[in-house]
């Protein structure tokens, strides 16, 4: 590159010697660009002012030469003096685009993380750098399974230079001299402008609205035409761009395309350049990972980043969206899985300079953004993609691209009735219960609490124990059952209104265990007397025990029954040699007193034993000691019924004799049902009055009437299109496209498990983020768009690792620690090398890892889900 002093020094010879306006700049790629208006030129062909200019400057390496006369000069218009020139570098050509791409960090904003999605159309490039990767194949399949979407789609055949669309849709014989692409461009170049451009659309099928836009006629005038076009010239200074023009007739056809797919020619031609670098909004890149493709692609890949396409403004900067098709890879088992790791390492790397507006990693899910597709003989065999079948894996290409298209005005802003609610009056009444059910005031935990199979059978008086993970609700169920009259709360979490403030903490777990220490007894024979002194504290009336050596119950100061008392009359009740039968008789003999059934409630059993390691050991010994006494006793209780609420992990750990039949009295609060799951959002949001009127005045139907029925009787289509008002129905450009999927499978760990208050907390997260973004870009597609979403993932990430690690289970420190240092998922088992095997295992239960097979030979691996990943500041790759 020649230095700028060099560069002034050029512009002085040349102006001491011809005069006139002179311009001298450094060509972005090599050498410099030469720009001369002057009277000296007058009667010298262009090749003799060229050697006129090179003797003036004979050791400069000049790449262009732009050498007028001023009356060459008016009549092209560009007589005025010259000014600064263009940023070069943005030009959409090959030297500036791949010279632009070896920076080493490139700042992106793509549409499907800014914007979310795009007016229509969504333009796509299909390329390849080398032929045979199935690139037109591949847009043709995607374009049908688009349009089966009820979408319009519009192909356009760019490979000039050898048309083939026209062939695979069977529409060959019906593109006549004249009509297509290459006359459209040769035309515009002369006259400015795309006229009747609908006369150049071919309709597929009638069935779909699939249209083809063909290169054109090859003949001699289509070889005449082509070899006069120059895209180079396209993005000269005031020069008419066709092609810009071409993107533009698209949105005025009679039939607006949603979606307009470009089949663009292989290699570095001219026109390829500006279809990927300017014109598209998704580039799709073909490529057989083989390692002839790997650098050529590498440089296209970084020369993508650092494009700007048409939707560019000053304040807006526009990258177009890239994915890859790793295409035709061998089927064998195992050589698949191989080639597939080794496209996505590569496309890692070259991905490696991408970062965000705010500097971190642009990329760091590349499942979504890769397709591996294997040989396919009857794909390879058929002339014609409208006589064979395509596969799942075109519908995954036709995601990428619908995901940018904005869907259906969901809410109707500007043209619904006066008496529906606007977004901005429902966007501000939101509120999702994000707190723990322990810090729920009782009319929000009323207006949130949802009742599905599994709740309801942790409800039922016959179930003793109601287990599950840290935020499946537990609490919630807890705080339901403690409401009745007849419920009798032995341990609570802190700070709940349950009218007893002497519940078990930590200090008096440890004087118990002190005294049951002294006494040698255990906690199961301890628990009948600890149970005998709550119920007292509700049903004063019931029997005294007759052993005692003094009342019980009744408090040493004050009219307030102290932590202190309780402790005091334990240790009266163990104070008689036969203390536990006696204390097991006196459990029988208040059964029989009662008249009606009552529940003994047992919650916070995890954190009530405090967390230190001898608070742990002494937590499951305690536990295990209360629900051998439940097994024990509660059968031959009447009256009374055991309720014992347990962290999945307690239950898992804790040894009881004759556990499976606790275990056949059961419920597992899971949320294994996705459409249950929805409902908890719904339910939520259906607490504001803004939301409710929207949604009854758009889904309310004949007969069926949603606030005459609980949320919890809906049928599933009224769940859904809910929840498409509430959050829209696609993300962008993910594999997972719909939006509930994409939460559905954001949300769950390693074991498929879900939790309310995650979704929660990121409905929370995602309604302030959408209040912020609706300041400065509004959006009337849902309440909340689906970027809000996305960036709230890493709020509840850090949420649920945090409460993993925190609350449940703290030795799994040097587990994450381990997991942050590997930095991406999936990964071998290998890496774990030196991290205890029991920790490992203990990851697996609880679902911070996933055991899967590697590729070839399948090794072991491990998975980290997307629930802990964000929180682990690790990439992903692969399909895990």
């Amino acid at each position: 590159m020649t230095q700028p002093d060099g560069i002034d020094l050029m512009k002085e010879v040349l102006q001491e010697a011809l005069g006139g306006q002179v311009r001298v700049t450094a060509d972005p790629f090599i050498g410099v660009r030469v720009r001369v208006i002057t009277e000296e030129f007058v009667g010298l062909p262009p090749r003799a002012r060229r050697e006129r200019v090179q003797s003036l400057l004979p050791d400069a390496n000049i790449v262009r030469h732009d050498l007028l006369t001023p009356d060459e000069a008016a009549f092209l218009g560009q007589e005025e003096e010259l000014s600064p020139a263009p940023a070069q570098a943005e030009l959409p050509l090959w030297p500036e685009a791949l010279a632009s791409g070896k920076a080493t960090e490139i700042t992106v904003r793509f549409p499907s993380k800014d914007y979310g999605t795009l007016p229509s159309p969504v333009v796509a490039t299909f390329y390849s750098l080398r032929g045979g990767v199935g690139r037109s194949t591949a847009l043709a399949h995607a374009a049908r399974v688009i349009a089966s979407q009820g979408l319009t789609v519009l192909c356009v055949d760019m490979d000039l230079e050898a048309p083939g669309l026209a062939s695979l849709f069977d529409m060959e014989e019906r593109v006549t001299e004249g009509l297509g692409v290459v006359p459209l461009l040769a035309s515009a170049e002369a006259t400015g402008e795309i006229s009747a451009l609908d006369e150049h659309v071919l309709r597929v099928t009638e069935e779909a609205g699939l249209f083809l836009l063909p290169a054109g006629c090859p003949g001699a005038e289509y070889a005449r035409l082509l070899s006069h076009l120059d895209p180079s010239a396209w993005y000269g200074e005031d020069e008419v761009n066709p092609l810009r023009l071409l993107v533009e007739a698209v949105s005025h056809l009679p039939e607006q395309p949603d979606v307009v797919l470009i089949d663009s020619r292989t290699g570095i031609s001219p026109l390829a350049a500006p279809l990927l670098f300017d014109v598209s909004d998704i580039n799709v890149i073909t490529f057989y990972p083989h390692p002839q493709a790997k650098a050529g692609t590498r440089a296209l890949t970084r020369a993508l980043l650092a494009a700007r396409s048409r939707r560019s403004t000053d304040e807006r900067p526009c990258t177009p969206e890239v994915r890859f098709i790793a295409s035709p890879v061998p089927t064998t088992a195992g050589i698949r899985e191989f080639y597939a790791e080794r496209a996505q390492d590569w496309i890692s790397e070259w991905l490696s300079v991408a970062r965000n507006p705010d500097g971190g990693p642009a990329f760091d899910a590349l499942e979504e953004i890769v397709q591996v597709i294997g040989y396919q003989e009857t794909l390879a065999a058929s002339d014609s993609v409208m006589r064979v079948q395509g596969t799942d894996d075109f519908t995954v290409v036709a995601d990428w691209i619908t995901g940018l298209v904005e869907p259906n005005d969901v809410l109707g802003e500007g043209s619904h009735e006066p008496s529906e609610p606007g977004k901005d009056e429902v966007l501000a009444s939101l509120q999702f219960a994000g707190e723990t059910a322990e810090k729920q005031e009782l009319e929000e935990l009323h207006g949130t609490f949802l009742s599905t199979a599994d709740v309801d059978r942790a409800l039922a008086l016959d179930t003793v124990v109601v287990i599950g993970r840290k935020g499946t609700g537990k609490t919630a169920v807890f705080r339901r059952l403690a409401e009745a009259e007849t419920a009798i709360v032995i341990t609570s979490p802190p700070g709940l209104d349950t009218h007893k403030s002497w519940t078990p903490d930590a200090d008096v777990y440890s004087a118990l265990g002190t005294e049951l220490k002294g006494r040698e007894l255990e906690w199961r024979q301890m628990w009948p007397a600890l149970l005998g002194l709550a119920i007292h504290q509700h049903l004063p009336d019931i029997p005294a025990p007759g052993w005692a050596e003094r009342p019980i119950g009744v408090p040493a100061a004050g009219d307030e029954y102290l932590k202190t008392d309780l402790v005091n009359d334990v240790k009266v009740l163990l104070s008689h040699p036969q203390a536990p039968l006696l204390a097991g008789q006196w459990l029988l003999e208040i059964d029989r007193s009662l008249t009606m059934d009552h529940v003994l409630l047992f919650d916070a059993l995890d954190t009530g034993f405090g967390n230190s390691e001898n608070d742990r050991k002494r937590r499951n010994d305690g536990v295990a000691g209360l629900l051998t006494t439940v097994a024990a006793l509660g059968p031959q209780l009447h009256r009374l019924k055991f309720k014992v609420l347990l962290r999945e992990d307690i239950w898992r750990e804790v040894s009881v004799p004759n556990k499976s039949h606790l275990s056949a009295r059961s419920a597992r609060l899971s949320w294994s049902n996705k459409m249950d799951y929805l409902r908890i959002a719904i339910k939520q949001a259906w607490r504001s009055q803004p939301f409710r009127r929207l949604v009854t005045a758009r889904l309310n139907k004949p007969g069926f009437q949603l606030e005459s029925t609980p949320v919890e009787y809906w049928p599933e289509e009224f769940v859904r299109s809910s929840w498409v008002i509430l959050a829209s129905e696609r993300v962008s450009g993910g594999r997972t496209a719909y939006t509930d999927n994409w939460v559905w499978s954001r949300l769950a760990d390693a074991n498929g498990d879900h939790a309310p208050r995650a979704l929660a907390q990121m409905m929370t997260a995602a309604v302030q983020l959408e209040r912020g973004f609706e300041a400065g870009n509004r959006y009337s597609r849902s309440i909340i768009r689906p970027r809000a979403l996305v960036e709230s993932l890493d709020e509840v990430s850090v949420s649920a690792l945090d409460a993993l690690q925190r609350d449940e289970f703290p030795e799994l420190d040097p587990v994450s620690r381990r997991l942050r240092v590997i930095g991406s998922t999936p990964f071998p088992a290998e890496q774990l090398e030196g991290t205890a095997p029991d920790l490992v295992r203990l990851a697996q239960k609880v679902g911070l890892l996933e055991a899967v097979s590697g590729p070839r030979d399948k090794t072991e691996r491990y998975r980290v889900p997307e629930l802990y990943r964000k929180a682990l500041s690790m990439t992903r790759k692969g399909q895990a």
